[in-house]
C-alpha cells in the first residue's frame, strides 16, 4: 500500500530541481512524443487531456494536432512544473491551453475529452484511483496513450536494469510494476496494445475506449 499524500510530497520535491531543464536535454524523447500524439488520432478542433504535463514539452505536438480551435488541458501535481508550463504558454502566446495543479487522484473536470495522454507517469500508472479519475474524463470512442520506462527483459537485464533502476529511484516514487507499468491500465482497457521500443526499456500502450 502506498501512502499517497507522502508519495505526492516526494514527487513535488523530486521535480523541483528538473522543472526548468531545457527540452533539448531530453532530445531522445522527441520521436516518442511525436509518435504518442499520432496514436491519439486527434483532429483539428479536438480535445486532449494530458495528466503529468510537466513543463509542457508535449504541447507543441498536441497543438499541431488539434489546431487553433482545439482544447488542451494539462494537469500536473508539481507546482514547479505547472509554473514552468505557464511560463512556456505565456512565452509562446498560446491561448487554448488550460493548466491545472492537481494529483490524478483528486482530478475533477467538466465534460469529456477525445484523448488522454500519460507520458512518463509511473505514479499514475501504479495508482488505481488515479487512473480511474483520468479515464473517467475520456469519452466513449476516445483514445488513451501511455508512455514510459520499463525494466528490460532477456539478455539486457544485467546491463540495462541497474541504469533504469537509478532512473526509477530518481523520478518514480512507486516501486510497483516497474517490469510491467501498463498492468493496471490493461485491467481497465480490454485489448490494450503495448509496444516496447529501443532496447526494450521504453513502452507505449494505446487503445480506444469502448
Amino acid at each position: 500500500m502506498i501512502d499517497r499524500p507522502d508519495a505526492h510530497a516526494q514527487i513535488i520535491d523530486r521535480y523541483r530541481g528538473v522543472a526548468h531543464m531545457r527540452d533539448g536535454l531530453f532530445f531522445f524523447t522527441f520521436p516518442l512524443r511525436r509518435q504518442a500524439v499520432r496514436r491519439l488520432r486527434l483532429v483539428p478542433g479536438g480535445s486532449v487531456l494530458e495528466v503529468g504535463c510537466g513543463s509542457g514539452a508535449n504541447f507543441p505536438y498536441l497543438l499541431d494536432a488539434v489546431g487553433p480551435a482545439g482544447r488542451i488541458v494539462g494537469v500536473d501535481l508539481s507546482p514547479d512544473m505547472i509554473a514552468a508550463a505557464r511560463a512556456r504558454v505565456r512565452r509562446r502566446g498560446w491561448s487554448r491551453i488550460e493548466l491545472i495543479e492537481s494529483a490524478a487522484e483528486n482530478l475533477h473536470l467538466e465534460g469529456h475529452f477525445d484523448a488522454l495522454l500519460l507520458f512518463a507517469m509511473h505514479a499514475v500508472f501504479t495508482s488505481a484511483e488515479g487512473l480511474d479519475h483520468c479515464l473517467a474524463h475520456v469519452r466513449p470512442g476516445g483514445r488513451v496513450v501511455a508512455v514510459g520506462p520499463v525494466l528490460a527483459a532477456g539478455r539486457l537485464v544485467r546491463v540495462v536494469n541497474p541504469i533504469l533502476g537509478a532512473v526509477f529511484r530518481r523520478f518514480a516514487v512507486s516501486s510497483l510494476d516497474r517490469d510491467q507499468p501498463w498492468r493496471l491500465l490493461a485491467e481497465r482497457i480490454p485489448e490494450l496494445r503495448v509496444e516496447r521500443s529501443g532496447p526494450g526499456v521504453l513502452f507505449m500502450a494505446w487503445r480506444e475506449i469502448r
